[in-house]
């Protein structure tokens, strides 16, 4: 007698066809930033525009990270990879978020620091050049901004809400902490070319050079702000912390009102879309895990159960 149809896989990501989208999206945001890079770094060069080439190089950092994250993508869905894991490779997800994050986090201190100095040595600023460069730098990021938020989520309240019959909230909204961090970044940069354009523009107009390395002092601190946020929400999803979004309380009353005491009960997300739960109930009588199994998938919506039972006379 085959049992093959019994075998539970845990490639999540694989059958996620939101992850895939998102993975498209991202692969030609990458394409479009590393041309942009390309162009700005060539015509820096063949004009001696040290600011095209500053700019050029500054969006290779931005294309890094934004790789990371379409690596983490490839990565996570790939077949061979999932079967390397024990829940599968969704950990991918937040894991590329991670490194986006610190990344992130990197260039916001590195900008604050050039900003500072640049505050205390004064450079001599190409107004009009600079205002073209910062412009062609805030289009492109708005198209990929748009191009990323197309179909997406970028919620920031991914532990906050709650699940309960509530199981399909968490079906319908993609916590893809991936995307998240493409899109800060890509945010990010806009922010900081918004940023410049006002400082250069009443630089030019006013002679107010120290404006420039103010606004990225501002700019600076905002991004540190947002790539803190995403480290936090990572890391708390990579070391497997509660999600609130899931009420054990419920669960525990649901799984009780069979007559069973819950006597440990461990819930974890393994991929955006999926949340696994192991649960041991202790009881009077025999009554078959497959009960307690069936609940969960049934009212929780859970992808992966692990139910251990265990008898005690004085139960119930």
């Amino acid at each position: 007698m085959s049992h093959s149809n019994h075998k539970h896989e845990h490639d999540y990501l694989l059958k996620d066809e939101q992850i895939r989208k998102n993975e498209k999206r991202t692969l030609f945001v990458v394409v479009l930033t590393f041309l942009t890079m390309f162009l700005e770094i060539v015509a820096g060069h063949l004009t001696s525009s040290m600011a095209l080439l500053a700019d050029g190089w500054h969006m290779a950092s931005h294309a890094g990270a934004l790789f990371i994250s379409f690596l983490a993508y490839r990565l996570g869905r790939s077949k061979s990879f999932n079967n390397k894991f024990s829940f599968g490779a969704g950990k991918m997800v937040p894991l590329g978020g991670y490194s986006s994050a610190i990344l992130l986090g990197v260039i916001a201190v590195l900008m604050g620091y050039h900003s500072v100095m640049r505050l205390f040595e004064p450079l001599e600023i190409a107004y009009r050049e600079a205002i073209i460069i910062a412009s062609i730098g805030l289009l492109v990021n708005i198209a990929s901004a748009f191009i990323l938020s197309v179909g997406g989520h970028h919620h920031h309240h991914d532990e906050e809400g709650h699940h309960g019959h509530d199981h399909d909230h968490s079906k319908k909204h993609v916590h893809d902490h991936n995307l998240r961090s493409a899109y800060i970044h890509v945010i990010a940069d806009a922010l900081t070319s918004v940023f410049a354009i006002v400082a250069l523009i009443f630089g030019s107009l006013y002679g107010a050079a120290w404006l420039d390395p103010v606004m990225g002092i501002v700019g600076s601190i905002i991004i540190l702000k947002w790539a803190y946020n995403l480290c936090r929400d990572t890391v708390w999803e990579l070391l497997d912390g509660h999600p609130s979004s899931i009420d054990r309380d419920k669960i525990r009353e649901h799984v009780e009102e069979k007559g069973v005491e819950v006597s440990d009960l461990h819930v974890w997300r393994v991929a955006p879309k999926a949340y696994a739960c192991e649960l041991v109930v202790t009881s009077s009588e025999q009554r078959g895990t497959e009960v307690f199994r069936e609940l969960l998938v049934r009212r929780f919506g859970f992808e992966h159960v692990v139910v251990e039972e265990r008898i005690c006379k004085h139960v119930g």
